[in-house]
């Protein structure tokens, strides 16, 4: 169990992040056990022939309590850095970080494919989360990404409507706040309390995370990663079959997915979907009023009107607001 001790001044420093080079390194868990992680973007990767000479490198990354070295699952120093920064940060970092981290991973015998000089394995390292990035986790970040801002989203709803503490809260049961404290119940790495002594809390949402994670050293900058609410999203809404008879499939579908306020990029991963496809369902139900759009900074928020949730309730759908 991880506890971090907070100040008055720390808790208004907590904030909400998303990192690009973090949720990769952690979707390699789905390497070791596919069937645990809804998203398939693992098997996608080795699935393609290009993939074998890097394979056993990436699942050296994992132990076989699922930890992974810290140095790189960074902490996302803004609200969304991008992965370029964040892998040169690990090139930057001492060869013999990852040669020590990739020893407490493996107390009893580094895997072969991490061994040999610090230089030589960091390079090696790279070379193979480049492969992977190229090969699968691209393909598959544009709709993560989406998930993951979604979920962000709603916990700044939740903190402007009710407060930091109350949104903390309901991050998963995993994850308890009391008082000036905070408790992460992990599956994975070490036990430990630390202080976190004005270096600012970071939480981060990931689908591949199955309750509370932590970087394993108390040295390492504080940081909660916690399953987002969109881990399950590959499962398509079920429409009601009255709402199916009145839209269509794919429009009641859509009307299913807006069970909160989402972008067409959300709704396009979620349903399986291109974006211009979805764009045209949703011009359609815009024109019949029972769409609504609205902006939010960079994005644009697509929610059922009074007219579109009353239609829904009526033809049994009774989940959205």
């Amino acid at each position: 169990m991880l506890r971090y001790e907070l100040t008055p001044t720390d808790v208004t420093t907590c904030r909400f992040g998303i990192s690009p080079l973090n949720e990769m390194c952690l979707s390699l868990r789905s390497l070791r056990a596919p069937r645990a992680y809804a998203p398939r973007v693992a098997e996608a990767y080795v699935s393609r022939p290009e993939s074998r000479g890097h394979r056993e490198i990436l699942l050296a990354l994992v132990n076989d309590d699922f930890s992974t070295p810290d140095v790189i699952n960074p902490r996302p120093e803004s609200p969304s850095p991008r992965l370029r920064e964040e892998m040169r940060s690990v090139a930057a970092a001492p060869a013999a970080v990852l040669r020590d981290e990739l020893e407490r991973l493996w107390p009893h015998e580094v895997p072969a494919a991490v061994r040999g000089g610090s230089a030589t394995v960091l390079a090696r390292v790279l070379e193979a989360l480049e492969s992977y990035w190229t090969l699968a986790f691209a393909a598959f970040w544009t709709g993560h990404r989406s998930l993951l801002e979604a979920d962000v989203r709603h916990r700044a709803h939740r903190v402007a409507g009710f407060g930091l503490m109350d949104a903390l809260s309901e991050l998963h049961e995993s994850i308890t706040v009391d008082d000036l404290s905070l408790c992460a119940h992990s599956r994975v790495g070490p036990s430990y309390s630390a202080a976190v002594s004005g270096r600012r809390l970071v939480f981060v949402p990931s689908l591949f995370t199955l309750a509370a994670s932590h970087p394993n050293a108390d040295t390492a900058l504080p940081m909660v990663i916690y399953p987002a609410r969109g881990q399950r999203q590959s499962v398509q809404p079920v429409a009601p079959v009255s709402a199916v008879i009145l839209l269509g499939q794919a429009k009641s579908d859509l009307m299913a997915a807006l069970v909160e306020p989402r972008t067409t990029t959300e709704l396009a991963a979620l349903l399986g979907k291109t974006p211009s496809a979805v764009n045209q369902q949703l011009h359609d139900l815009r024109r019949a009023g029972l769409v609504r759009s609205a902006r939010a900074g960079k994005s644009v928020l697509y929610s059922c009107t009074p007219s579109g949730r009353d239609l829904m309730r009526r033809a049994g759908f009774t989940a959205g607001r």
